[in-house]
């Protein structure tokens, strides 16, 4: 269907040119040609070829002079030719479109492409044009060379003007959207009228010769160069195109001359020159939009990898800090809970437990004749003790809520929340027994090897009493678990009655 809307296009546009305005001074069908092209490839250039015959032959026909003739048919096919070769050009110079981003708003696309290959485009046509009847002989009006410039600047005024429209409704879908958007320039499309009733049209007698300025059609179409899409922009150029050709045509406005050629090109240049303006600034207005969004979404970029970057760092000093704790409430040579971290977590239990009327346990446990092993074995060694040691506590803390420390020197301590005290003394013999399994000589020691003394007490938390009376009760088990030979558990509440565990 493509092919079908571009020939009939490309038809009557030739026909209004040529039995409407009975005028070939600019030829907007090169506008079809070099779109059908730029969108479409060289498949369309059989369109061109076959639509130019058509338009020639029945110009030729409306002369009634007979089609068949020689020197006809050389006309129609050179000039075919060269309407075909010129758009071929147009297409080789600026490659094929797919898009606006790639032309009209591409600054140096339009200034090192579009504009070089209109012109091109024309001089290409007119010189088969003009050369086809240099060819067979017959005169041209005003010369030769006057009309391969009048017909080169006929053909890049229509590409100019009619181009950059088809192009932009084929890229930019949704015409109807444009044409409503249009509809809302009406201010602007009231201005662009009035002053083309009076520039090129009757109202021109009553207004000042001072005020024959063209230039004014700038006006309303700078203003919606800088307001509207670019299909709204190249629909009031091709509106301001059609008022200065349609009143120059009728005989006003300020080109109007005796020479009718002079006429002619003064209106050509005019409106080439216009187009060619319009076409800079809305894609210099482009490539603006295009550099904001571009340094706005560098912009929110940065801002997100600024926020990204604080984000980290903040995730690193937590982390830092995080450390820090930890190590402020952990001991250094054992990894254990340090005694700052046991007292406030021991503190902490024994007020829940109170709240909920629930037990606390505590184990204390000490390293029997630790002082003879250090003074044997050196500090060093008895530090790698004091790490086994401590290494074995961790796995008695079989829960999630148990808390093993390190309390002092060579002294250990488990608190046990929701104790009981069958539970207690169970595992409380269990890590006695895997303390003498490790075995570690110790010549200062009655045993051989290194042994513990653990002392437990379970508490239910009174009103008024303090968490220091469950260390108390635990540390006198331990002393009593001492001084009845060491290597044994003793719990608080009944120390004095049981026999040692050997």
């Amino acid at each position: 269907m493509r092919w079908l809307w571009f020939g009939f296009f490309y038809l009557l546009f030739a026909f209004i040119t040529m039995y409407l305005f009975q005028t070939i001074s600019v030829w907007p069908s090169a506008g079809v040609a070099v779109a059908a092209l730029l969108l479409y490839g060289y498949r369309m250039a059989w369109l061109v070829f076959i639509a130019s015959i058509l338009v020639v032959l029945v110009y030729f026909a409306s002369l009634q002079q007979s089609l068949w003739s020689w020197q006809v048919l050389v006309i129609t096919l050179l000039t075919a030719t060269g309407n075909t070769l010129g758009a071929v050009v147009g297409l080789w110079l600026c490659g094929h479109v797919s898009s606006m981003a790639q032309s009209f708003a591409d600054l140096q696309w339009v200034l090192k492409r579009f504009l070089p290959a209109t012109a091109l485009c024309g001089a290409v046509a007119a010189v088969f044009g003009v050369g086809s009847y240099w060819l067979i002989s017959l005169p041209w009006p005003h010369g030769y060379l006057n009309g391969v410039v009048n017909w080169s600047v006929s053909n890049m005024v229509g590409a100019l003007v009619v181009a950059p429209l088809l192009m932009c409704q084929q890229l930019q879908p949704g015409w109807r959207r444009n044409l409503r958007q249009a509809r809302l320039k009406l201010l602007a499309l009231l201005c662009l009228s009035v002053t083309a009733f009076f520039l090129f049209g009757p109202g021109q007698i009553w207004l000042p010769p001072a005020f024959l300025q063209p230039a004014l059609l700038l006006i309303p179409l700078l203003f919606v160069t800088l307001t509207a899409s670019p299909c709204v922009v190249f629909l009031f150029q091709v509106m301001t195109f059609l008022l200065v050709w349609v009143g120059t045509t009728a005989g006003y406005g300020p080109f109007i001359s005796e020479n009718p050629t002079d006429t002619e090109t003064a209106m050509q240049l005019f409106c080439g020159f216009l187009a060619a303006v319009i076409l800079v600034i809305q894609a210099l207005l482009a490539e603006q939009r295009r550099l904001r969004k571009i340094w706005a979404t560098e912009l929110l970029s940065s801002k997100r990898l600024l926020e990204q970057r604080v984000e980290e760092r903040t995730r690193q000093l937590s982390e830092a800090n995080r450390q820090l704790e930890l190590l402020s409430v952990t001991d250094a040579l054992t990894g254990l809970a340090n005694r700052r971290r046991f007292d406030s977590y021991l503190a902490a239990e024994w007020q829940r437990a109170s709240r909920l009327g629930q037990k606390v346990g505590l184990m204390m446990l000490d390293v029997d004749w630790f002082k003879n092993y250090n003074d044997q074995y050196g500090h060093l060694q008895g530090d790698e003790c004091l790490r086994q040691i401590g290494q074995l506590l961790r796995l008695g803390a079989r829960r999630a809520t148990d808390l093993a420390a390190r309390y002092g020197g060579e002294e250990f301590a488990l608190v046990v929340p929701q104790a009981e005290i069958s539970y207690l003394k169970q595992q409380a013999e269990l890590m006695r027994v895997a303390f003498a399994s490790l075995h570690i000589p110790h010549q200062g020691s009655p045993l051989g090897h290194v042994t513990v003394s653990i002392g437990i007490a379970v508490l239910t938390p009174m009103p008024q009493q303090e968490p220091e009376l469950l260390i108390q009760l635990a540390d006198e088990a331990l002393y009593r678990a001492k001084h009845q030979g060491r290597n044994q558990v003793v719990l608080a509440d009944e120390g004095q009655q049981r026999s040692p565990v050997q």
